[in-house]
């Protein structure tokens, strides 16, 4: 059913640089995440020079030595140490020739790292608050493995979405946003979702693939890999000005989102 325009109107409809820049307008009394308890002893300075999608050779170089050498260690750890493992790692095929916006539950400290496993070898960029850049050893590595800082002001967000967009419209390959932006570590919930990650996908005419983080038994972790959802699959979106359109897809990702997790979790309890 075609959404009222009631429903089209709720703050989630509002510009979208607003709503990507609140990612890093967070309530004081809100949990920290792991980055930000570390000790940070260079500050990330973002200006228009910054590239977001770097053209350093030599981080490339680190990039691959990374991929190559290093991660299939860390599968390997991940498999040991969480049972990590991928369902339905195929449906990422049905995305493989194409740019997409890729969105997962933000719920545990190596989920980054883990999902990296779906595309290897060749990994999303990650779009990421400032802060995860600024930790010790910890920000040089996030930043090899594209890592993407996301902005606080409108200048430098202007170039930031400018560099998104040209990755979106100009090559296959994949950006990935947590939409609910902050970590709830082992969360079985969806929290809160922000449009930011749903307006690129518009404004770009990509598909997004969501994915979600699943927990079988305490401290154990799967990720589930669904459809990808084109924008003539959200029902109402046809002929909508973007904004509107972002939410609805917004809305209707969340809720395939939500069936994921359902599904897996109902199967549990049987």
């Amino acid at each position: 059913m075609k959404p009222t325009e009631e429903e089209l109107q709720k703050p989630e409809d509002g510009e979208q640089k607003p709503e990507l820049e609140k990612l890093r307008e967070r309530d004081k009394a809100r949990r920290k995440g792991p980055a930000e308890r570390m000790w940070a002893p260079i500050k990330l300075h973002l200006d228009e020079d910054y590239q977001y999608v770097t053209k350093n050779w030599g981080l490339r170089f680190l990039y691959y030595f990374a991929m190559f050498v290093g991660m299939p260690f860390g599968y390997l750890f991940f498999k040991i140490r969480w049972g990590f493992g991928v369902i339905n790692k195929k449906n990422a095929k049905l995305v493989k020739k194409t740019a997409a916006i890729t969105v997962a539950n933000h719920v545990h400290n190596m989920d980054s790292p883990m999902l990296t496993y779906v595309f290897y070898p060749s990994a999303p960029y990650f779009v990421a608050l400032k802060h995860n850049f600024e930790a010790f050893i910890i920000g040089g590595l996030v930043r090899v493995l594209r890592g993407v800082p996301l902005p606080s002001d409108l200048k430098n967000f202007e170039h930031f979405s400018e560099q998104m967009n040209d990755v979106l419209q100009h090559t296959t390959r994949k950006v990935h946003m947590y939409p609910e932006g902050e970590i709830a570590p082992y969360s079985r919930e969806l929290r809160k979702f922000k449009n930011g990650a749903f307006h690129f996908a518009v404004k770009n005419n990509v598909p997004v693939l969501p994915m979600v983080f699943v927990f079988p038994k305490p401290k154990k972790v799967k990720l589930i890999v669904g459809k990808p959802v084109y924008l003539k699959d959200v029902p109402g979106a046809e002929g909508l000005k973007q904004p509107k359109q972002t939410v609805l897809m917004c809305r209707y990702v969340k809720e395939k989102m939500q069936e994921m997790l359902d599904e897996y979790y109902g199967g549990l309890e049987k």
